[in-house]
Parts: structure tokens; sequence; C-alpha cells
């Protein structure tokens, strides 16, 4: 993204329409997307290119209404609630009968069963990687070492072995992975944690008296275990992926609603020697 072009000014913009706006938008979001329905849609990059052109189109559509209602403060919050809206749209497209590597899906009775009185850490590793991500991926999305990632697997070697030999970022069971994190946040209650403390939690921006107790939570709780790992996904992939190029960029914005009436303002340079 460019430098002058923050994500508080990118959204405001690109809900005017503005060509410049949505480059930068696309750029920068477009790899998160693909990133995601890389692991969670077993899909062509043909068919997902064109569900990411429709995502596109729906929050775009009615004047950007359904954008508008995005986070606009914080760039975090908005990939996490980017990532909820491409699995709410995802999710009744994928088909439960291709969800099978030789053994059955978790459900989310089976997982929090599993989880029971583990440690958050050991809890994290165990969720994403039932979520389909590979022990490399784990390490960098966690920041952990490999040791410490194999002691976090050790319980699921008893029912779900077959995920711990997967080598590639790929959920086994998209359809029945999207419906467990739908229903988890769902069934989000009022003292679940809101986002911006967990995020604060992450950057080690709040005090220990704080903390515990918000630790404390989600230590017995799915719907927050899932909102946690959300963010974990977003920024890791946030920081690995790589600008979408300009032909990409460009296939796309030619589908979007843009105001050709709204004049793109000429850098300062560009005004000076014009």
């Amino acid at each position: 993204m460019s430098k002058l072009l923050t994500f508080q000014r990118i959204l405001p913009a690109c809900e005017e329409g503005r060509a410049g706006a949505w480059h930068a938008f696309l750029s920068q979001y477009s790899p998160v997307a693909f990133e995601l329905l890389n692991v969670y849609a077993p899909w062509t990059s043909e068919r997902r290119g064109a569900f990411w052109r429709d995502a596109l189109l729906a929050l775009s559509g009615e004047d950007f209404k359904r954008l508008r209602a995005f986070p606009h403060q914080a760039e975090r919050e908005f990939l996490v609630e980017l990532r909820t809206f491409l699995f709410e749209r995802a999710q009744p497209l994928l088909d439960p009968s291709k969800d099978s590597i030789g053994t059955s899906a978790p459900t989310a009775e089976k997982i929090a069963a599993l989880l029971e009185g583990a440690p958050l850490l050991h809890q994290e590793i165990m969720f994403l990687k039932l979520a389909g991500y590979s022990d490399a991926t784990l390490e960098q999305l966690l920041r952990i070492s490999p040791s410490v990632g194999k002691a976090g697997l050790e319980r699921l070697r008893a029912d779900y072995a077959a995920v711990l030999e997967r080598a590639e970022d790929q959920c086994p069971w998209p359809a029945a992975w999207l419906a467990i994190t739908h229903a988890a946040r769902e069934a989000r209650k009022p003292d679940c944690p809101a986002l911006r403390q967990l995020i604060r939690v992450l950057d080690g921006q709040i005090s220990w008296y704080e903390k515990e107790p918000i630790e404390q939570h989600r230590a017995h709780c799915l719907s927050c275990l899932e909102h946690w790992t959300a963010v974990l996904e977003v920024v890791g992939w946030a920081k690995r992926a790589q600008p979408l190029r300009d032909p990409q960029v460009d296939a796309l914005l030619s589908a979007l609603p843009l105001n050709e009436a709204v004049k793109e303002k000429k850098p300062f340079f560009k005004r000076l020697f014009a």
C-alpha cells in the first residue's frame, strides 16, 4: 500500500468510487482474500478469482452499503470483518460431500471437548491445525518454535492423525469448518471480549489486571478462540502476501462502479510541473 494512502483514507475514498483508492484496496487486500480462499475454498484459481470479483461487487453495491458497515478505524479489525464476509459468502457454495481425508470432520462439540483444559497456546495450535494449516505456517502465524508446535498437537493424534501429516495449507473439511466458525460467531455472548480488546492483548497494550480475565474467559470459549485465531490469520497473511500486480488490479477495477466524475488529485510534483 502506498505510504501516502493510509487505511483510514482508503475506505472513505473507495466509498466515493475513487479509482486510486480502489487500486490501493485491491492491491493490498486481494492477496489476503486469495490466501484465505486458498485455505478454505477447494476451488480452481479461476473460480476463486470469480468469487472475489462477485464479493467486491457485493461490497460496492447499493452505493457501497456493505463496505460502509465495515470497521473504518483499524485495519486489522477491517480484515477480520472481511474474512467473516468472505466465509459467510463461501459457506453455502461448499459441497460437504467433498469434506473427506479419511477421517470424519470435527464438530464444535468435539473441538470444545478436545481443547478443554489445554493451555491457551495449545488451543490455538490445535484449532488452526484442524483449520488446515501446515506446521510451517503455524510456526509463523503463532511465532513459535517447531518443538512448541509439536507439543501442542499431541491431543490430535488419537482422532485426527491425518491432519498432522498435511504439508500444505488447505482445510481438509472446508464445508464443515466454515459451519463451525459460523456457529462460533453466532454464539458470541455479551461478556465475550470485543475484537479491539483482543488486538490490544495481541499487541501487549493491556495491563495484567485487564488481560487475566480475558484469557480466563478465552480458555473456555470457542467463540473467542475463533475470534482470536481470525486475528492471527489476517495479520499473518497481511504480512506475508505480496501486493497484487497492476494487470490483475486493473481487471478487477473494470468490474467496479467507479465514479468517473471524481477526479483523482495529482501528487504535488506532478501538479507543480504540469
